[in-house]
């Protein structure tokens, strides 16, 4: 399998009154992939479960990308070039500091090798690129979802109220059977669990 054995690294995003993020937490696998240049970096014995959705290299002079989160899907990213910065958590509603004058919301960079997962929820978009950031995309199949849709795109834009129903829908996200590099062993099996 073209990966190193690496430990996770795991980073809590926080809800906002208008982003439903997530009780678990975003994972980075840093400089997980060996080869950069392969871009099925998670083995087919779990595509079925994790399958590819997009293949996308953004560059500083296309960063037109739209805080938004998807409510069916925990997805996945292998970093296949340059460093792309996001900000996680925070909806466009939400101001950019709390009352104790904290930054809302999460910078994360990831880089070339590294792979990182999102849960279900996690407001997230591209604020800054390096080397032409080059990104594969991959959803995790559920009873929510399917292969011809296997996300959906929420705009963080809602009510208070519409917010925690979503918060709720995003929850109810099946977790993954697999840990989409390691397999039923992954780590992010361990780290991500839920009482009842």
């Amino acid at each position: 399998m073209p990966v190193n054995t690496v430990p996770p690294e795991l980073i809590p995003v926080p809800s906002t009154a208008h982003s439903p993020n997530s009780d678990l937490p975003v994972i980075a696998f840093r400089e997980a992939l060996i080869d950069r240049a392969i871009e099925g970096a998670f083995a087919s014995v779990y595509t079925s479960e994790w399958p590819r959705g997009g293949h996308w290299k953004i560059s500083r002079e296309q960063l037109t990308a739209t805080p938004h989160y998807h409510a069916t899907t925990h997805e996945a990213y292998t970093v296949l070039k340059g460093s792309g910065t996001y900000l996680l958590g925070k909806s466009p509603l939400d101001p950019d500091a709390d009352a104790q004058g904290n930054p809302v919301g999460v910078n994360f960079v990831a880089r070339a090798e590294d792979v990182f997962i999102f849960p279900a929820g996690v407001t997230h978009f591209v604020t800054d690129t390096e080397d032409d950031h080059k990104i594969i995309g991959y959803y995790s199949l559920n009873d929510r979802n399917s292969l011809e849709e296997p996300y959906d795109i929420e705009y963080a834009l809602d009510s208070v109220e519409e917010t925690d129903r979503m918060r709720e829908k995003c929850r109810q996200v099946p977790l993954p059977v697999h840990d989409p590099i390691y397999g039923k062993e992954g780590p992010l099996l361990s780290a991500w669990k839920r009482d009842g």
